[in-house]
C-alpha cells in the first residue's frame, strides 16, 4: 500500500531575507581573482626564463666581482625582491637581447601588478568600511534586537556604544562585538534551526495545482510568548515545604507501588534520577496505600490528614501532615497541582488551581497575583519595541523574586540569591528524597521564551511531493538493517530468555529492575571507566563497502545509487512490508536536473507521528493537532498506543496529546486526564515467538508506547529508555550509512592523514540527496594572515587556495562535525574542546570581505579538522525555488 502524505507539514522559515548579504559579495571578485592568477602565471613564467637564464650567465662569468652581481640579482628575483634599476643597468651589457626583453616584460609586469593591488587594496578597504556602516544598519533590526534580548543580553548591552562608533575607529572590542552580530545575522539568513526567535514556522500544504513553488509574497510573522515551565517546578518545590500551601497541594500514590509479603516496593523519579525503594507494609502507610488506591477523587494533603487523623487513634492532624510529606519525600507518595509543566496550557490551569481554591490565605493571594501579573507582562512585551520588553524583562524579574521569597521566607527555606550561570548541577542526594529544595533566581530572560511563526499557508503541488516522498521512504526501507534501536531490542530478549521461562509474563517493573541491575548499570559503570569493546561490523555493512569500492573507484563528485544497488543487500524476513509506520524527515526542496524535478536534501530523519511538530501545535488550528491524533489512532487499531512521559520538564517537550492514551511512570509529568492513563505497574512484559521479541501488554491486549517528546531519549530516564523499545517502530539515521561510503572513500592510514581530502554528494535515485558534497580539511592546511599580509591580500590568497581545491564560493563551515567519520587515533590528544556550539553550521562566503574576517576568529577556535559543506539548495539561484527566506520542511507520512 502507498504512503499517505500528513497534509500539514511544519515549515521553519529563516528569520531574515538572505538578499541582505548580496551586497556584501566584493563586485567582479572572480574576474579580480582570474586576472591575479593570470599575472602570477605570466610572473612566475618570466622568473623561470630570467633565472635559467642568469644561471647561465653566473656558470660562463669568469669576473667574481659580476658573477656576484649576478647571484645578487638573481636571488632578488627568485625571492620576488625590488630589483634596484641602478643595479640592472650597471650589468646589463651581459644579458643577451632575450634576457633584456624579458627583464623589460618582468619589471612592467611588476609595476602592473603593484598597481592592481594597490588599487584593489583601497577598493577592498573601502568596502570593508562600507559594509561595516551596513552591519551597523542591520544592527539596530528590530527582530535582531529582540531575540538578542532572549539569547544574548550582553551582546544587546554593548549595541549602543558599538553604534556610535565610525568603523574606521574599530579596535578589538568592536571587532569582537561585529564577530558576533555577524553569527548572529548569518544564523538569521541562511539557518532555519534552531526554532527560536531568530526563524518562524508555519505550515505548508499539498495541492493539485501546477505550480511547483508557492508564490513568493512575503507572510505575515507574529510572535507567541510562554512561561518558561521551571517556574512551574521551583513554585511546586516551595509549596511542598510551606507549612499552609503544603495542605493544598493533590496527594497520590506512587504509580509503582506493590506489596510484596509484609514490604511496600516501589520505583522513585527525582528530576529522572530513578531509585527503588522499599516500606513496610503496615501501620500508617499500609492504611495510606488502601485509601488512595481507592479514592476515585483527587485528594489534598489537608483532606487525607483530616481523614486520616479521625481513623487513627492518638494521631493529631499535624502528626499526620508531617508524616505525609515524610512518605512524599521517600517517593511512596507524589504531590501536585493538578496539572504539570509540559501542559501547553499548564499556566492557565495552574491559576484556576489556586483559584478555586477560594481561600483567604496570602500565600495563594501571592501565587494568584504572581500568575496575573505574569500574563499581563506577557501581553505587553508582544506589543513592544526591544526597549519596552527589556523594562517588562526586569518587572517580571522583580516580580517573580519578591513573591518567591516571601514564599521561601514562610516555608523556612533560603531566600535565593543564587544566578542561573552559578548554578551547578549535582548528582543524587545523599540520601534519595523528592522534595530536596535549591534555592534559584530566575532572570528575565529565563521567564520567557518567544516563537515567532506565521498563519499564512505555505502550498507546494502534490504530484512531485509524493514522488520524493516515496524514494525517500524506499530508501528507508533500504537502512533498516541499520535501525538504531535494533541491537538493544535483540539485547533486552537475548536476557528475557537467559533469565525467565519463555512463557514468562513478567511485571514491567521487575523486568526493568532486573534487566538494568544486569545489563544497563554495568554497560554504564565501563563507560564511565572508558572501558569499550569494539564493535565489528556486520554483514549487511560488509555487503554494502564492498558494493560502494566498486562505484567510487574514480571517486566521484557526485555517488548516485539506484534502486538496483540494495536490491540483493535486503534482508528475506525483513517485516517491513508488513509493518505499518509514520515517518518523517527535515527536508529542503529545490528544483534542478534537465526537467526541473524536485530534489529534496535531507537534514535529519524523524520517527513521524507528529515528534518535532507537537511543540508548536499549540501556535496553530486544534484542528491540525485533531488529524495527528485521528492519524495516528489507525496506526495499529486493535493495539493500544501510549505516550510515555517521566519527570523531564524541558520546555520543548511541551505538546498536546498525539494519542489517545499514556503511560504513567512514576514522578512523570503528566499530560493526559486521570482515566487515559496507564499505570507502569499493570504492564507485563513477555516473549513473543512469532517475532522473536518482547512484548508489552496490559492484561492480555498489546501496548505500542511512543516517544513523542522533542528531547532526546538519550536524556530520558532509564525506565523510559527501556519502553521505548516496545514499538515496532525503527529508529533510522542517515549517518551511520554516510560513514560506509566516507570509509571507503577514506579507507587506508594514509588516506586519514590526507591535508584536504573531498566526500561525493550521496544521492538515492537522483532527486533523494542523503549528504551534501563535503570538504574534510586538516586546520593546519588552511592559509592564515601573516603578520605583514594584508586584508585584501589574504583574501586573494585564500581565494586562490579554495579554487585549487574545487571548494566553492558559499559553504557551510563546521568547525567541530559531531558526526563525521574521522578516526580517533589521527585526532590530537591534547587539542581543546571548543565552545558549546562549534559544531553548529556557520555560513561562509568567500568572496565577501567580511566573512573572510569572521572566517579568520572562527579558524583560531577550530579543532585538528574543519569540514565544509556545499551550500545546497543554491542560494539566491532562480531555479531552485530559494529566492524567498530560506525555508525548510518536516515531512510526515503514514502507511496503514
Amino acid at each position: 500500500m502507498s504512503i499517505e502524505i500528513f497534509p500539514h507539514s511544519l515549515v521553519r522559515y529563516a528569520g531574515m531575507n538572505h538578499q541582505v548579504f548580496d551586497s556584501f559579495k566584493l563586485e567582479e571578485s572572480n574576474g579580480i581573482l582570474q586576472k591575479h592568477q593570470r599575472m602570477d602565471r605570466a610572473k612566475s613564467k618570466l622568473k623561470t626564463l630570467i633565472c635559467d637564464a642568469l644561471f647561465d650567465l653566473i656558470s660562463a662569468q669568469t669576473d667574481d666581482e659580476l658573477r656576484q652581481q649576478l647571484i645578487n640579482l638573481k636571488r632578488q628575483v627568485f625571492n620576488d625582491k625590488t630589483i634596484s634599476q641602478q643595479k640592472i643597468t650597471a650589468i646589463q651589457h651581459l644579458f643577451s637581447a632575450s634576457l633584456a626583453i624579458d627583464f623589460q616584460d618582468y619589471i612592467k609586469l611588476i609595476q602592473q601588478i603593484d598597481t592592481f593591488q594597490t588599487a584593489n587594496t583601497t577598493n577592498f578597504n573601502f568596502m570593508l568600511l562600507e559594509q561595516r556602516r551596513k552591519i551597523l544598519v542591520l544592527a539596530t533590526d528590530q527582530a535582531l534586537q529582540n531575540g538578542l534580548l532572549l539569547s544574548s543580553p550582553v551582546l544587546l548591552e554593548q549595541l549602543p556604544e558599538y553604534l556610535k562608533k565610525e568603523p574606521a575607529s574599530f579596535r578589538q572590542k568592536e571587532l569582537r562585538i561585529e564577530f558576533s552580530l555577524l553569527r548572529y545575522l548569518t544564523r538569521m539568513c541562511f539557518k532555519t534551526s534552531p526554532f527560536s526567535t531568530f526563524t518562524y514556522t508555519g505550515i505548508m500544504q499539498l495541492t493539485a495545482n501546477s505550480a511547483a513553488f508557492s508564490a513568493l509574497s512575503e507572510k505575515v510573522v507574529k510572535n507567541s510568548l510562554r512561561l518558561n515551565n521551571a517556574l512551574f517546578e521551583y513554585l511546586k518545590s516551595i509549596l511542598i515545604h510551606h507549612p499552609v500551601m503544603n495542605e493544598l497541594l493533590i496527594i497520590k500514590l506512587n504509580k509503582t507501588v506493590v506489596i510484596q509479603g509484609d514490604k511496600m516496593q516501589f520505583l522513585v523519579n527525582f528530576n529522572n534520577i530513578e531509585a527503588f525503594q522499599q516500606l513496610p507494609a503496615s501501620g500508617l502507610q499500609l492504611l495510606i496505600f488502601h485509601y488512595l488506591k481507592n479514592s476515585c477523587h483527587s485528594v489534598s494533603v489537608k483532606t487525607l490528614a483530616d481523614n486520616l487523623s479521625d481513623a487513627v487513634e492518638e494521631a493529631d492532624f499535624s502528626t499526620i501532615k508531617r508524616y505525609l510529606l515524610k512518605l512524599a519525600a521517600a517517593g511512596l507518595l507524589e504531590l501536585g497541582m493538578e496539572t504539570s509543566g509540559i501542559d501547553p496550557h499548564w499556566d492557565t490551569k495552574l491559576l484556576k488551581f489556586f483559584t478555586d481554591q477560594d481561600s483567604n490565605e496570602p500565600a495563594v493571594s501571592q501565587i494568584i497575583y504572581l500568575f496575573k501579573q505574569l500574563k499581563q507582562y506577557q501581553s505587553a512585551y508582544l506589543l513592544g519595541d526591544t526597549a519596552k520588553r527589556k523594562l517588562i524583562l526586569t518587572y517580571a524579574e522583580n516580580t517573580v523574586a519578591d513573591v518567591f521569597k516571601k514564599l521561601q521566607t514562610e516555608a523556612g527555606l533560603p531566600a535565593g540569591v543564587v544566578k542561573a550561570e552559578e548554578t551547578k548541577v549535582s548528582g543524587a542526594p545523599e540520601i534519595f528524597e523528592t522534595t530536596n529544595f535549591t534555592p534559584y533566581h530566575f532572570s528575565g530572560r529565563q521567564l520567557f521564551y518567544e516563537d515567532c511563526y506565521t498563519p499564512d499557508l505555505e502550498v507546494l503541488e502534490a504530484t512531485p511531493v509524493n514522488k520524493f516522498a516515496e524514494k525517500a521512504d524506499q530508501l528507508l526501507n533500504h537502512l533498516i538493517p541499520l535501525d538504531l534501536l535494533k541491537n538493544e531490542k535483540e539485547k533486552m530478549s537475548r536476557f528475557f530468555l537467559e533469565y525467565y521461562p519463555v512463557t514468562a509474563r513478567v511485571k514491567a517493573i521487575d523486568f526493568y529492575q532486573s534487566y538494568y541491575f544486569h545489563i544497563k548499570k554495568p554497560e554504564k559503570e565501563n563507560a564511565a571507566n572508558k572501558i569499550s569493546l569494539a564493535v565489528e561490523p556486520g554483514d549487511w555493512e560488509k555487503k554494502v563497502s564492498q558494493k560502494l569500492a566498486g562505484l567510487i573507484a574514480h571517486r566521484p563528485a557526485v555517488l548516485n545509487l539506484e534502486n538496483d544497488f540494495f536490491a540483493d543487500l535486503t534482508p528475506l524476513d525483513q517485516p517491513v512490508s508488513k509493518n505499518q509506520y509514520s515517518r518523517g524527515l527535515f527536508v529542503q526542496f529545490y528544483q534542478g536536473g534537465d526537467h526541473g524535478s524536485l530534489f529534496g536534501v535531507i537534514n535529519s530523519v524523524l520517527p513521524g507521528m507528529g515528534k518535532v511538530s507537537g511543540r508548536f501545535l499549540p501556535l496553530f488550528t486544534p484542528a491540525i493537532t485533531a488529524d495527528f491524533v485521528h492519524y495516528n489512532n489507525r496506526l495499529y487499531p486493535e493495539i493500544l498506543k501510549a505516550e510515555l512521559n517521566d519527570a523531564s520538564s524541558f520546555n520543548a517537550n511541551i505538546h498536546p496529546p498525539l494519542l489517545g492514551l499514556e503511560l504513567a511512570l512514576p514522578g512523570g509529568n503528566k499530560s493526559y486526564t486521570e482515566e487515559k492513563q496507564i499505570p507502569v505497574n499493570e504492564l507485563s512484559v513477555s516473549y513473543d515467538p512469532e517475532s522473536g521479541s518482547l512484548k508489552l501488554s496490559d492484561q492480555h491486549q498489546e501496548i505500542f508506547t511512543y516517544d513523542l517528546c522533542l528531547e532526546s531519549f538519550y536524556n530520558r530516564s532509564n525506565l523510559y529508555q527501556l519502553l521505548t523499545h516496545f514499538n515496532p517502530d525503527v529508529k533510522l539515521s542517515l549517518q551511520p550509512f554516510i560513514n560506509l561510503v566516507d570509509g571507503c572513500y577514506v579507507a587506508s592510514e594514509e588516506e586519514q592523514e590526507h591535508e584536504i581530502e573531498s566526500l561525493p554528494r550521496i544521492t538515492y535515485r537522483e532527486t533523494v540527496v542523503l549528504r551534501r558534497r563535503t570538504w574534510r580539511v586538516k586546520t593546519t592546511f588552511i592559509p592564515v594572515q601573516q603578520s605583514s599580509e594584508t586584508a585584501y591580500a589574504y583574501f586573494i590568497r585564500l581565494n586562490a587556495w579554495r579554487c585549487q581545491h574545487g571548494i566553492p564560493a558559499s559553504v557551510f563551515l563546521f568547525l567541530r562535525k559531531r558526526s563525521f567519520f574521522i578516526k580517533q587515533k589521527i585526532q590530537t590528544k591534547d587539542k581543546k574542546d571548543g565552545f558549546a556550539d562549534d559544531y553548529k553550521p556557520q555560513f561562509i562566503a568567500f568572496e565577501q570581505p567580511l566573512l573572510i574576517e569572521m572566517f579568520k576568529r572562527l579558524l583560531t577556535r577550530a579543532g585538528d579538522y574543519l569540514i565544509f559543506e556545499e551550500v545546497l539548495p543554491v542560494i539566491g539561484s532562480d531555479a531552485s525555488g530559494q529566492r524567498g527566506p530560506v525555508k525548510e520542511y518536516l515531512l510526515q507520512w503514514y502507511k496503514y
